[in-house]
C-alpha cells in the first residue's frame, strides 16, 4: 500500500531536479537546498522502493533502469500536486487586469511563453500581452509606461537610469556552423578561423546595436564581414545553407536552429555570455498582477531555463 512507502514530495522534487539538471549540485541550486539535503532525498526514496534510481560517477549521473521507469511517474505526481495546489491558491487569488510583458527573440519562446501559460492557469482574470523589442526599444517602451517589465540584456547601457532592475541569470552565447564546417568538431574552437568567415549575429540592423561584435574584437576576430540580422531564423536558415556562421544567444539557437545542417559549439565563459535582467516600469507602483507575475518569474526561471543558462 502507498500509505505504508511513506514517501515524501520534496524526495521526488530532489530525484527529478538532479535529472533535469544533470547532477547533485546543480540540482540544489535549483531547488535552494543544500548538495548533501538533494542526496539525503534520493537516498531515502532508493531505500523506501528498494532499488537504485541513478547511477553515480565522479563526472555524471545516469538512470538505472529502475529510475527510467519511476521518471515519468515521479514527474506526473508532481505534476499533479502542483496542479490541485494552483486550483486551490486560484479560489483565493482573483486578479483581474491586463500586464504587458517585454522580452526578446529566443527567451519569448523558452521561457516567456510556458511562463505565461502557467501564469493564465493560476490568474484566468488577468490578460498576458507579450511586446517584443531590443535592449534600447524594451528601454523606451518601460520609460513611456508601454509596458510594465521587461526582459533584456544589459550588454546595452541603460540611458534611463530610474528604469529599476534586479538579476535573473546569464545566457550562454553559442556558435553556430554547418556541420561539415572545422570549427564543428574543433576542439577548443578557434575564433582565429574567423577570419576567413561571414559571421551572422543579431541586432538590429538600422539602429545601430549590434549584439556580440565587442567580443569579436577582444578575442581579436576579425571576419570577412559581419552580418546584422533581426531573426535568429533567418540567420539559422543562411548558416544551414553554408552561406556563414552565426553567433546568437543560447535561447535563440535553442528555437531557431532545428533539423540536420548545422552544428551548436560552446564558447567559453564568462566573456561569452550575456546577463539577463528584469526591469520595472520606471517611476510608478506596480499593481498587484505585474508582481504576482514577478512572483511567478522568480520561482520559474530556474526550471524553464535549466538546460539553456548559466548560473
Amino acid at each position: 500500500m502507498i500509505e505504508r512507502l511513506d514517501l515524501q514530495l520534496s524526495w521526488l522534487a530532489s530525484f527529478v531536479a538532479v535529472v533535469d539538471h544533470g547532477g547533485f549540485t546543480a540540482a540544489g541550486r535549483a531547488l535552494g537546498r543544500s548538495q548533501p539535503r538533494v542526496s539525503a532525498h534520493v537516498a531515502a526514496l532508493e531505500r523506501v522502493l528498494g532499488s537504485a534510481l541513478l547511477v553515480r560517477t565522479s563526472k555524471e549521473v545516469a538512470l538505472t533502469a529502475a529510475g527510467a521507469r519511476f521518471l515519468p511517474k515521479a514527474r506526473a505526481a508532481l505534476a499533479e500536486i502542483r496542479s490541485g495546489v494552483d486550483e486551490v491558491r486560484t479560489l483565493h487569488t482573483e486578479l483581474n487586469g491586463r500586464i504587458i510583458v517585454g522580452g526578446y527573440p529566443g527567451l519569448s519562446a523558452v521561457l516567456l511563453a510556458p511562463l505565461m501559460q502557467r501564469f493564465r492557469r493560476l490568474h484566468p482574470g488577468v490578460t498576458v500581452v507579450l511586446r517584443e523589442g531590443d535592449p534600447a526599444q524594451l528601454e523606451e517602451a518601460l520609460a513611456h509606461g508601454e509596458v510594465d517589465l521587461a526582459l533584456r540584456t544589459s550588454d546595452v547601457p541603460q540611458v534611463h537610469h530610474d528604469i529599476p532592475s534586479a538579476h535573473l541569470f546569464h545566457e550562454k552565447i553559442v556558435l553556430v556552423v554547418p556541420e561539415d564546417h572545422p570549427l564543428a568538431t574543433a576542439s577548443p574552437v578557434d575564433l582565429g578561423l574567423l577570419a576567413r568567415e561571414t559571421v551572422m549575429v543579431t541586432g538590429d540592423p538600422y539602429g545601430g546595436w549590434t549584439d556580440y561584435r565587442d567580443r569579436l574584437d577582444r578575442v581579436g576576430a576579425d571576419p570577412v564581414e559581419i552580418m546584422v540580422i533581426s531573426q535568429p531564423t533567418t540567420i539559422a536558415a543562411l548558416v544551414a545553407a553554408g552561406l556563414g556562421v552565426a553567433i546568437l544567444g543560447a535561447f535563440a539557437a535553442q528555437v531557431a536552429v532545428f533539423g540536420a545542417g548545422t552544428v551548436i559549439r560552446p564558447l567559453p565563459a564568462p566573456l561569452w555570455q550575456r546577463e539577463i535582467r528584469v526591469y520595472r516600469k520606471a517611476g510608478r507602483t506596480t499593481t498587484k498582477q505585474v508582481d504576482a507575475f514577478l512572483g511567478l518569474l522568480y520561482q520559474e526561471a530556474p526550471a524553464l531555463t535549466a538546460r539553456t543558462a548559466v548560473w
